[in-house]
């Protein structure tokens, strides 16, 4: 192959950055979503509900979950769901939704429990949120918060431990919670919110920081995206071979001699994008369902696409293959796709879509050409596939459709008979209920089958999934608000939260002992930054890149003050909302704040708690129209100083004239 003119590579760019903003257009209403999100960890006993089912399945590692997909962790259970560079940590006895994602909007809703969400970066003009019982928190870059849902007690409490989040809720409610401060809402319409002393961390936080020190030295981020779940965990299993004419190749460690990319996993079935395979190492969700493999010099190897772009997420990069088997009638057959060949998906999507998917998924390199569109390409019935007859997977057709391991019923086909084999727009088989939920729970989900009721950012209800109809929340008289068990109640802010610590005590939070650090968490030493941004995009931070970290997005290093970004106050909080704010909202109505539900530093009865009024708003002081005049004629600093230079000047002007 050849290299990228100028001009082609100016398409290339041009294309590349279309995809960020892939969802905006109309042709991409009935695209699935960019990405997906991905169980990266999990520990105890955690089970799935998948969106088009009603029964409830046994969790796993690298689990693809996709919208609607819903999540509960029983009181051993803890587990991590990620989507691109957002992390959702989730505590014992939780029940957590992807509600909906795409390239405008990610929406979790939690109905019970606890989560710690910290996003590094998101796609352009994307928000995301969080929705539970009582209200809504959103933020449009990265950010990092603490949700408790106390379902006994009808409340929520929002922790903001980054730079910003919009609390809104019923009836027009709407509040900024900025850095360190705790917001509780009770019931939900009327909602009743309370200003609480932020709680010390506890195992959630501390392992959700644990989980983002894990991220801080990531040496594989060189060579792929950062928006590539999965990336984090190459590092450990294999090495990278950085110039080949492919580009840098991922070599996986430790794997058998006839080890072959798509044998050892099975296939599952999830909307929008049906069949799904999952890999079985610990490894196995990035090279999977991002770029290309290639046998190179004997070795299986994977080939990312672009470091720079954010790339479309695939449920499987094969193709499935047709023809006449010596193995018998009635096989599923499928192989990798190789550097360079088109990806033709197999669910509903537009040309727009397919276009993107794979040019964000091919690096151009010495053997490979990067095509300007591929939408005519994947209709080619007569191509060569160059792992075509070196890396085919067979079995059979019921034990594809019920989610059977490929390893273990794998059936030896001729490679010969590969090389007349025809590729397939489709698998030719219907999933059974085993596709979608292929491991039994090992014990019942104590939660109710139906899908929670949310409020949504509107301040409307939905249900806890994708594409439901927002509703009015109806008016419910709340039950006798309690006070929260180590909780205390504060007065509301009365001015902007100050500038972050460097370290010691988290502004306001209790702890066990007095000015005791919290373990580093959320006050303590501040710790290296996962991400700096690089062209455009959200990157962790490499040591083999850039020797200085960048400080972190929730704590200031301390070496010395930090440089102000333009159009950034001191306090490190934007002078303007940020571009991804309500404001850019269609129908967006302009904040209304409720007047401070607290004015004194005491605990509060129930008897006293108001509910929100929307009609009430602040009223702000008069101003001292006497003290007025007197401040503007005031002496400042710098007037006083040009007062003396003046008088200086003059006084050397006589002293030259009395000279003369």
């Amino acid at each position: 192959m050849f290299a990228l003119s100028s001009s082609k590579r100016s398409v290339l760019a041009a294309v590349c950055a279309a995809a960020m903003i892939a969802a905006a257009s109309a042709c991409a209403q009935d695209d699935p979503p960019p990405e997906a999100g991905r169980i990266s960890y999990l520990s105890g006993n955690v089970s799935i509900q998948p969106v088009t089912s009603n029964d409830w399945g046994q969790a796993y590692p690298n689990l693809p979950i996709g919208p609607g997909d819903r999540i509960f962790t029983d009181s051993d259970g803890r587990a991590e769901i990620q989507v691109g560079q957002t992390y959702v940590r989730i505590g014992p006895n939780s029940d957590v939704t992807l509600v909906d994602a795409s390239a405008l909007n990610i929406n979790f809703g939690i109905a019970q429990g606890s989560i710690h969400l910290h996003s590094f970066g998101l796609w352009p003009r994307q928000l995301l949120d969080i929705s539970t019982p009582n209200g809504n928190s959103e933020f449009g870059n990265a950010g990092d918060i603490r949700v408790d849902v106390l379902l006994s007690d009808g409340a929520t409490i929002f922790t903001n431990l980054g730079e910003f989040a919009d609390i809104t809720a019923a009836g027009d409610f709407r509040q900024e919670l900025d850095y360190g401060q705790s917001l509780e809402l009770g019931g939900t319409n009327p909602v009743y919110p309370q200003w609480l002393q932020p709680a010390a961390p506890d195992d959630l936080d501390s392992w959700s920081q644990q989980r983002d020190q894990q991220l801080a030295r990531v040496a594989s981020f060189q060579y792929v995206s950062p928006d590539i779940p999965g990336a984090a965990d190459l590092d450990a299993s294999g090495d990278w071979q950085p110039a080949t004419e492919y580009g840098a190749v991922w070599f996986p460690r430790g794997v058998a001699v006839d080890w072959e990319p798509y044998h050892n996993g099975h296939w599952i079935n999830r909307e929008p994008w049906g069949w799904v395979w999952v890999e079985d190492e610990s490894w196995g969700y990035a090279p999977f369902h991002y770029g290309r493999w290639v046998s190179y010099n004997g070795r299986w190897g994977w080939v990312p696409g672009p470091v720079n772009v954010r790339p479309i997420w695939s449920p499987a990069l094969v193709v499935f293959a047709g023809g006449h088997f010596g193995g018998g009638a009635g096989l599923s057959v499928w192989f990798p796709l190789g550097p360079g060949e088109a990806y033709r998906p197999w669910y509903r999507c537009s040309p727009r879509y397919i276009d993107q998917v794979n040019i964000t998924n091919i690096r151009e390199s010495p053997r490979v050409h990067v095509q300007n569109t591929y939408v005519n390409i994947v209709n080619v019935s007569n191509v060569t596939y160059v792992n075509q007859t070196r890396g085919a997977t067979a079995m059979r057709q019921e034990d594809f459709a019920s989610g059977q391991s490929a390893r273990s019923v794998a059936v030896r086909i001729d490679p010969r008979d590969m090389q007349q084999a025809r590729p397939l727009a489709q698998p030719e088989v219907a999933p059974t209920p085993r596709a979608m939920l292929s491991r039994p729970v090992t014990r019942p989900v104590p939660v109710s089958i139906q899908r929670p009721e949310l409020i949504n950012q509107q301040g409307r209800q939905i249900s806890a999934k994708p594409g439901a109809t927002p509703v009015a929340a109806p008016v419910r008289a709340a039950p006798p608000i309690r006070p929260l068990p180590g909780r205390t109640i504060v007065a509301a802010p009365a001015h902007p939260v100050p500038n972050r610590p460097v370290g010691g005590q988290f502004p306001g939070a209790q702890s066990g002992q007095p000015g005791q650090p919290n373990n580093g968490y959320p006050g303590g030493p501040p710790r290296a930054n996962p991400v700096a941004p690089v062209q455009g995009i959200q990157r962790p931070f490499n040591p083999q890149v850039n020797q200085n970290p960048p400080a972190s997005n929730n704590y200031e290093r301390q070496q010395g003050p930090q440089p102000v970004a333009p159009g950034v106050q001191p306090t490190g909080r934007p002078m303007q909302p940020p571009p991804n704010s309500r404001q850019d909202r269609p129908n967006y109505q302009e904040e209304v704040r409720p007047a401070s539900p607290v004015q004194e530093q005491r605990p509060v009865t129930p008897e006293q708690r108001p509910a929100y009024q929307p009609e009430e708003k602040p009223v702000p002081p008069p101003p001292n129209r006497e003290a007025a005049p007197q401040q503007q004629n005031k002496p400042q600093p710098k007037d006083q100083k040009q007062n003396k230079d003046q008088k200086k000047d003059d006084k050397d002007k006589k002293d030259e004239k009395k000279h003369d």
